[in-house]
């Protein structure tokens, strides 16, 4: 006998079916993706700090993320309760990951677009565009997806309004808070590292370290979440509970890596990539102020030894002090910012006391120098004499006794 229609097996529905659910166009993650490059965009052009330095228009794309972040988990929060709200009502043929992942695609889409638009606009506005290495945007990829994941986790285990409200609100707040912080290393491990970089420095390997393993964390903590919640119950439920202590530790080890970090996330430059010409050696992105600081070097070391000081022969002037070379160039491109500058590093720079200001008898000697070298220079802006010191005024014929008192740092 032939079997009712009514009672006949039902067949596996392929779910979800994005031609009978909805376009992609008409899915959050596409519906956010103008307003969140435009919010990216503005973040952006707001807090670059070195317009000509690619590593720092990498990092500043990186700080979007405090824009870009948020988006994409609560538009992944949306999908995941689309997904929550059907889970277990239709008969599904493949595995619960497959699911979420192409779920969650449009999301992930959108928020790799709109990082690499972002990229692709910093590095175009640089005078000669170069790649800023592969940390930075390892780091934007991770972020995109960590949070993504985030943002479902928190629908599957949260009611509606408390999980958009914390797919809003945590990636913001883990990505400005710890700008604040202390100790300083904390605002280095979140995927976006703050005061990234000058010309005279690279991002420190232990920033990259830190940052994936706190993102690789939320991932993976993230998925173990999604596995209890749609994976059947007889399928290995203690697997997640250990894929989530594994990932906590190795998070852990790789933090730790972190925890030697000061406020800058940064490390020096080497000099081997300075370019130099005749006696300034600048690195390749300041060229433009190569002729301030040749003008300005020239001045300033005639001013010193008309005071009747000495300045090594064929001494050379660059933004660090590697290779015997004095740390007195600047960005400036006008003459009188790199005479001002010059003035008050010169007397420091050949003693090697750049970075010593413990002993204030000491700093007050080296500010009469200056002063007394700025007094010999020559400036279209009057103003830009930027060093004072307290009366009595200091005369040429101290500049030979405030030298010998001055000494060596470090001796």
């Amino acid at each position: 006998m032939t079997a009712s229609p009514a009672y006949a097996t039902a067949q596996p529905v392929r779910f979800p079916n994005r031609r009978a659910d909805r376009s992609y166009l008409r899915t959050p993650a596409v519906l956010f993706a103008i307003p969140c490059a435009v919010l990216a965009q503005l973040f952006l052009s707001a807090n670059t700090t070195t317009p000509n330095y690619a590593l720092a228009q990498a990092a500043a794309v990186t700080a979007t993320m405090a824009i870009v972040g948020p988006i994409v988990a609560l538009c992944a929060a949306w999908e995941a309760f689309t997904l929550r709200s059907l889970w277990g009502r239709l008969t599904v043929s493949r595995s619960w990951w497959r699911v979420l992942v192409q779920r969650l695609t449009p999301v992930l889409a959108v928020g790799v677009l709109v990082q690499a638009m972002l990229y692709v606009v910093a590095l175009l506005q640089l005078p000669d565009p170069a790649w800023p290495g592969w940390q930075l945007p390892f780091l934007s990829l991770l972020g995109v997806v960590a949070w993504t994941f985030f943002g479902a986790a928190t629908a599957l285990v949260l009611g509606r309004l408390l999980a958009m409200t914390v797919a809003l609100l945590v990636p913001y707040l883990a990505l400005t808070l710890p700008a604040g912080w202390q100790p300083f290393w904390l605002r280095h491990v979140n995927g976006s590292p703050f005061d990234c970089c000058s010309t005279s420095d690279v991002l420190d390997p232990r920033v990259t370290i830190g940052s994936a393993g706190v993102l690789g964390t939320i991932l993976l903590l993230s998925l173990c979440v999604a596995r209890v919640r749609l994976a059947p119950s007889q399928h290995r439920p203690w697997l997640a509970a250990a894929v989530a202590v594994a990932a906590l530790i190795a998070g852990g080890a790789c933090v730790s890596a972190a925890t030697g970090l000061g406020a800058m996330p940064t490390k020096p430059r080497s000099a081997d990539a300075l370019v130099c010409r005749e006696d300034v050696c600048l690195w390749p992105e300041d060229g433009e102020a190569l002729a301030a600081n040749r003008d300005g070097w020239a001045a300033v070391r005639e001013a010193w030894r008309g005071l009747g000081l000495t300045v090594p022969e064929n001494a050379r002037i660059a933004p660090v002090s590697a290779g015997g070379r004095l740390a007195l160039t600047t960005t400036a491109t006008d003459v009188d910012s790199a005479k001002t500058t010059m003035a008050q590093l010169l007397p420091r720079a050949l003693t090697g006391c750049l970075g010593d200001f413990d002993d204030p008898a000491r700093n007050d000697k080296f500010d009469r120098l200056s002063v007394l070298l700025a007094s010999r220079l020559t400036f279209a802006d009057p103003e830009a004499r930027a060093v004072t010191v307290p009366d009595p005024q200091p005369v040429p014929a101290d500049a030979e006794s405030l030298w010998r008192a001055v000494g060596r740092c470090g001796s």
